[in-house]
């Protein structure tokens, strides 16, 4: 009975989830940080947090520490912390480099300010957020009423998560871009797992722990991309999107998968904590045999070629990369599946720039799964095709070349502008298996 009432919730749950949406980029500006306003005390908002901290460390199962303050904050307020964060996450130039990567994959308008960007989405929809740097939780003015018990539910877990591991040391004891969206899905996950068992329980009377509610990640994903109440998340490029949500709903549904396999309830961290975004995709690859990704390092580049940036995308990038320029979900899924591992490295010399990205996969089938896909969407993109991993098309093309490292199968992708030369392109080492 309780199962069916849950069901039946389930678009009031979505509706709330809305008030956290994206909180995960706001999270932190760091131990450090120094532009954080103390914000206004607000006795009710004390009485919230002491009153439901109890519940829900029940609910996130997690020891009930201390009581974290809470403050309001205005909209000035939140955008001065956004801006810090991202500058902190984005040093210098990295986040303009970023853009540029995306551009390169076709994932990014050349038109997109991400900075800016990512500013907006996070105005549209953040109302609050926990500071670790000062242990508070923040409060924005605009928040509906209705929506502050949902906030302070979801915010309260991150806050006793701070208590357990240092939230900041977490993130960035990994340097690899699927290494981390893994921790923030794990983060972001327990919190929302939480968040809904505490929302079901006030608007039901009746107590289910968050691994007995039901999936209703689809009705989530449906209400946070309705272009009519929140148009920039609906309108942003997908490679900005659906990361942004795969941190709360591929992050809930592994937490529930977790708890529903361990009665102890763990927390998503220690042992349990994600690798890769493969491991949330395909939960059984952490909660049965563990499949540990590879870590593949790019050697230095040669013949004028100055390294630009690098990184790695993970299961999860390369599937929506596929979806984007295949249009087709099934088969970007397959594409992507097998994925071991994959590192690029963008390449300038004079006016030009490459592309060399290697990927690993489980077997041979699914590299060559790979490399079919990347023909086609190499032909989507820029007009023709070729054979035998010889592409050429519209101002681009490409040589996909098929290694073997420690007996790991290799796809090896040379993007460049039609004419220019990358007779040898940096070598790929592996460096380790699982984490960074």
């Amino acid at each position: 009975m309780g199962r069916v009432r849950a069901v039946r919730t389930g678009a009031r749950f979505a509706a709330l989830t809305l008030t956290v949406a994206l909180a995960c980029l706001a999270l932190a500006c760091g131990r450090n940080s120094q532009g954080q306003k103390a914000g206004r005390r607000d006795p009710e908002l004390d009485r919230k947090v002491e009153e439901m901290l109890p519940r829900i460390a029940e609910f996130a199962h997690l020891p009930a520490g201390r009581v974290p303050a809470a403050r309001r904050a205005d909209a000035a307020t939140l955008e001065a912390y956004l801006l810090e964060r991202i500058a902190s996450e984005y040093p210098d130039d990295m986040l303009e480099n970023v853009a540029l990567a995306y551009q390169t994959f076709g994932l990014l308008p050349d038109s997109v300010d991400l900075r800016a960007l990512l500013v907006d989405l996070l105005l549209e929809q953040a109302v609050g957020y926990y500071d670790p740097a000062r242990d508070v939780l923040f409060v924005r003015d605009e928040a509906p009423a209705a929506m502050v018990d949902a906030l302070l539910a979801h915010e309260l877990v991150h806050a006793l998560q701070d208590q357990q591991t240092d939230l900041d040391s977490l993130v960035h004891s990994v340097t690899g871009n699927d290494a981390r969206a893994a921790i923030q899905a794990a983060m972001e996950g327990q919190a929302m797992a939480a968040m809904l068992a505490y929302q079901y329980a006030t608007m039901t009377g009746t107590t289910l722990s968050a691994e007995q509610l039901p999936d209703i990640g689809p009705e989530m994903a449906g209400a946070l991309t309705d272009a009519a109440a929140y148009p920039q998340l609906a309108q942003a490029p997908a490679i900005v999107r659906e990361p942004l949500l795969f941190a709360y709903l591929g992050g809930l549904r592994f937490v529930q998968r977790l708890w529903r396999s361990q009665p102890s309830n763990p927390a998503p961290f220690g042992e349990w904590l994600p690798e890769s975004t493969e491991q949330l995709i395909h939960t059984e690859r952490l909660l049965g045999e563990r499949d540990r990704p590879v870590a593949l390092g790019i050697g230095e580049p040669g013949e004028g070629w100055q390294l630009v940036y690098g990184r790695d995308l993970g299961e999860l990038e390369i599937r929506i990369y596929f979806e984007e320029h295949l249009q087709d979900p099934r088969a970007a899924a397959r594409a992507a599946a097998g994925w071991d591992g994959d590192a690029y490295a963008l390449l300038a010399r004079d006016d030009e720039l490459a592309l060399v990205w290697y990927t690993a996969w489980d077997s041979a089938a699914d590299a060559d799964e790979f490399s079919d896909a990347y023909g086609r969407a190499f032909s989507a993109r820029f007009g023709a095709g070729g054979a035998a991993g010889e592409l050429a098309g519209q101002g681009r093309q490409a040589r996909l070349d098929r290694l073997e490292v420690s007996g790991i199968p290799i796809v090896r992708v040379v993007e460049t502008g039609v004419g220019a030369e990358l007779a040898s392109p940096p070598v790929v080492g592996v460096t380790a298996a699982g984490g960074g």
